[in-house]
């Protein structure tokens, strides 16, 4: 275990329902020893199975300020992961600011995935026309 780090490190999409990229953080934290606070949308048996690697689950929505606040109480590092969608932008930001303004966060890592069927050259998702309109 790496002995500098006791904060649990806040893993966000963390059952990993597109591609299991948080799925696999949290075990690859956990096999290591690390403290990992894994942030689910319900309570189910993937974060039962998260639950079993020794991760604290919680379940909560990234799009509640006052939630996330909470969420990352005592956290000095974030693996933000969320597939892109409609709220992922609002879930970004709020997520951000929270943890800025918290003004301990000394790693935010921001990973969006999509899914095959929503990518194209010519056809973007319309949530996507408000981050990259041209």
């Amino acid at each position: 275990m790496d002995s500098k780090i006791k904060d649990p490190i806040l893993v966000t999409g963390a059952t990993g329902r597109v591609g299991g990229v948080g799925r696999a953080v949290v075990e690859r934290l956990r096999n290591r020893g690390l403290p990992v606070r894994a942030l689910v949308h319900r309570e189910d048996e993937r974060a039962a199975k998260l639950r079993a690697t020794g991760a604290e689950v919680v379940v909560g929505d990234l799009t509640v300020p006052m939630y996330v606040a909470r969420v990352l109480e005592g956290c000095q590092r974030i693996y933000f992961g969320m597939s892109v969608s409609p709220p992922y932008l609002e879930a970004t930001v709020i997520a951000a600011t929270v943890a800025r303004e918290g003004g301990d966060i000394e790693a935010f890592v921001n990973i969006s995935q999509m899914t095959v069927s929503q990518m194209s050259l010519t056809n973007k998702p319309p949530h996507l026309f408000r981050l990259y309109p041209h």
